[in-house]
């Protein structure tokens, strides 16, 4: 089924646009669910969660790109049930991890918050990281935004999990070198 009858679906509170959406991105949502928790149960409940914030959103939100929409849903979903500790006595909390592997770039998270506007913090980072490669740009973003453990970074591009890490090392470093020389720290 198109997209756009599965959207007519929910804006008309058909429940069958649940069903039509899951069956076409159902595996898609739970494979970005699973990445970042690393737990099949949890990563099940936060689709389940998903899908009552799409139910909630469409309508009045018409999303030109279901399936965008749908990603990302899940993944704030996902990255919502990290935040709150819930999945770290499965073995979870590779965001902390890559938090920890930031900390040096940025100063305290209490003073951040108050010289710096998010946004534009946001901004000067994803300017950085146009100035990257292309391979240590894919590694960095597929660490830091999707939350990917290093073994998988390494198997996913073909690489070693210490030319990973090596890149990452590096990356951060020219992060905070860039931070400085932009002002932001």
């Amino acid at each position: 089924m198109k997209d756009e009858a599965i959207l007519q679906m929910f804006e008309e509170r058909d429940e069958r646009a649940i069903q039509w959406a899951d069956r076409k991105y159902g595996k898609g949502c739970m494979k970005i669910a699973r990445d970042i928790l690393r737990s099949p149960e949890d990563a099940k409940e936060v689709v389940d969660d998903m899908w009552l914030r799409v139910w909630e959103a469409i309508p009045p939100a018409h999303p030109d790109n279901l399936f965008a929409f749908l990603s990302a849903t899940v993944r704030n979903c996902a990255l919502n049930r990290v935040t709150a500790g819930r999945t770290q006595k499965r073995g979870g909390g590779e965001q902390d991890a890559v938090l920890d592997e930031l900390t040096f770039c940025i100063a305290d998270k209490s003073s951040v918050e108050e010289t710096v506007d998010a946004a534009m913090l946001q901004n000067a980072i994803e300017q950085f990281l146009d100035t990257l490669s292309y391979d240590a740009r894919t590694v960095f973003v597929e660490r830091c935004t999707n939350l990917t453990p290093v073994a998988e970074v390494a198997e996913k591009f073909g690489i070693s999990e210490s030319k990973v890490k090596i890149t990452l090392m590096r990356t951060r470093k020219k992060l905070k070198a860039y931070l400085v020389k932009e002002g932001w720290l």
